[in-house]
């Protein structure tokens, strides 16, 4: 970051158009409320949950390249903003960090860096989140520093060296629907825009929840919430509904992903969740689709002969509609992989009738009297999933030699070599046979992950591994420990599950869309008081709050 002094545009009530500004609370506009910190003052922008105040741009008249900061604040409630330059094609969405379970201080702004841009004829929009689950948002000011001559090569040429471009993110193709109701292309490309200049080179995109309902135009399944009347949820309502608007306005969200993913420098692979077919009430007529009902007798089947709420791959055609989507994928949209997901809904199979009637055939033994980690019987069920891994490799060859480039096969696997064997997974010969280009090992049921046997296990392939970074939410200098961690460990990369739902965290999103430069890694600050920072409060509104605020009153 530059040592240029900072220009502060602190006075927001300069914003246009002028008429969706107002003093007083207006439905429909943001009020504008003057504010007072120990360096400066301002006159900041807020809107409630119902307001639905409409865009507004905020002059900079500035030109060159800057490094772009927001102020913000919230007060007893959850917040999050959207904002863009002028000239860019997608808003993105931005919040304070609040700790788990309680709000963002009230006394004070969160400042955050946001992102580095040649600003010469540009402004910024801010909007509010008005779809979906809708919330407040509070814009204090904006900090541009000026990048020298020196700086902006340096930044260029970095953004220019894709060997950084070692992390992995996740987004589950669900939550973000039930959150924003999205009705237009436009609100889809806000879900990938904070990934532009970062260090993310894949993103893993699940078309639905998993199983055969699914959120684009399928000839297998069913469209998400489309056998739905009386929904379990607020969010399911809204996805139901988003599916239903799009699909109206010929959006296909699929094609919306990869197309704008691509545009930002992502690489796009489509996950599957191999076990999502069925749920309980209240989400049995949500999430259970046709698939499930309509074949009882594919289902698990547990030691004790009790069945099991999952469908088992020891059935051919199990394993046949999981490649039946992933083949509708791979021939109807210009995805780069495919990524089949263990570590949701394990087990895959248990003891059904054609595993133990196998094993006994094979070995003498019955199955279900045998210790359920005896390792003859789980090393022999093991060979059905890795029969399935060879028979996705072989589809996704056929099909990437009809396009003329790859397809890659991204596997989800669990925490360590024991679980995986017991749920069934032979990640080893899926390694030794060449089924898989990218391992991802993650903290199945919140275990640690053994990061030296993966890294072990892949070293000498030509597999890329890459752990989850877990939990969801840590400061910016425990992120790059554990990424330090991982590195000397032997992973070659990072993954984020659940990255939708970190990107609006800008102080934690400092640290973590950098973490690709894994040989810069040590010598990194964690940014504090650089691309992020607290600025005490003296007051708001003529309300002082820096001594016996109106707070203490409630």
């Amino acid at each position: 970051m530059s040592a240029q002094e900072p220009i502060y545009v602190t006075d927001l009530g300069q914003s246009r158009p002028q008429l969706a500004l107002s003093s007083e609370r207006r439905k429909y506009h943001w009020q504008v409320v003057p504010y007072e910190t120990e360096s400066f003052c301002g006159n900041m922008l807020i809107a409630g949950p119902e307001t639905e105040a409409p865009p507004i741009t905020v002059p900079l008249g500035v030109s060159g390249w800057h490094s772009i900061h927001i102020g913000m604040w919230s007060n007893w409630t959850d917040d999050l903003a959207r904002v863009r330059l002028s000239g860019d094609s997608s808003f993105l969405k931005i919040n304070r960090e609040s700790e788990q379970g309680m709000f963002a201080d009230n006394y004070s702004l969160d400042e955050r860096y946001w992102k580095t841009a040649d600003l010469t004829g540009q402004d910024i929009v801010f909007g509010q989140q008005s779809a979906g689950i809708s919330q407040p948002a509070y814009i204090a000011y904006v900090k541009l520093v000026p990048l020298d001559d020196d700086e902006v090569a340096r930044l260029l040429a970095d953004r220019a060296d894709g060997s950084n471009k070692r992390l992995i993110c996740m987004n589950d193709g669900f939550s973000d629907f039930g959150r924003f109701r999205p009705t237009s292309r436009e609100e889809i490309w806000e879900w990938l825009e904070p990934f532009r200049d970062t260090d993310f080179g894949k993103m893993f995109w699940c078309p639905g929840a998993g199983g055969d309902v699914l959120t684009y135009p399928s000839a297998i399944g069913s469209l998400t919430g489309s056998k739905t009347s009386d929904f379990p949820r607020v969010v399911d309502r809204n996805i139901g509904e988003s599916m239903q608007i799009l699909a109206g306005a010929g959006i296909d969200s699929m094609e919306t992903v990869v197309e704008y993913g691509h545009s930002v420098g992502l690489e796009i692979h489509v996950s599957q969740r191999m076990e999502a077919f069925q749920c309980c009430p209240p989400f049995e007529d949500y999430f259970t689709g046709d698939f499930y009902r309509q074949h009882p007798e594919w289902r698990c089947v547990d030691i004790d002969g009790r069945e099991i709420a999952r469908m088992s791959y020891a059935f051919a055609g199990v394993r046949d509609l999981i490649l039946g989507v992933f083949r509708e994928v791979a021939t109807g949209y210009d995805i780069d992989g495919v990524n089949p997901i263990f570590n949701r809904g394990a087990p895959f199979l248990l003891y059904e009738a054609p595993l133990v009637e196998g094993f006994r055939q094979e070995t003498g033994l019955e199955a279900t009297q045998l210790a359920e980690d005896d390792e003859r019987y789980l090393r022999y069920r093991a060979r059905v999933m890795t029969e399935f891994m060879a028979e996705l490799r072989r589809e996704m060859q056929e099909i990437g030699a009809e396009r003329g480039r790859p397809l890659e096969i991204s596997a989800h696997v669990l925490n360590n070599a024991e679980t995986n064997l017991f749920y069934g997974l032979d990640v080893p010969a899926w390694v030794e046979q060449g089924l898989i280009d990218n391992l991802i090992s993650y903290p199945w049921r919140d275990e640690e992950i053994d990061v030296d046997y993966f890294a072990q296990l892949t070293r000498s392939s030509s597999v890329r591994y890459c752990p989850e970074i877990m939990p969801r939410t840590m400061p910016p200098a425990t992120f790059r420990d554990r990424a330090l961690e991982y590195y000397a460990a032997g992973a070659d990369g990072l993954c984020f599950w659940d990255t939708n739902g970190r990107h609006q965290r800008l102080k934690e999103w400092s640290m973590v869309r950098r973490l690709g430069h894994r040989d810069q890694l040590d010598d990194m600050d964690d940014g504090d008081g650089r691309l992020y920072r607290t600025v005490p409060l003296r007051s708001v509104g003529g309300y002082v709050l820096d001594k016996y605020p109106p707070h203490w009153a409630y």
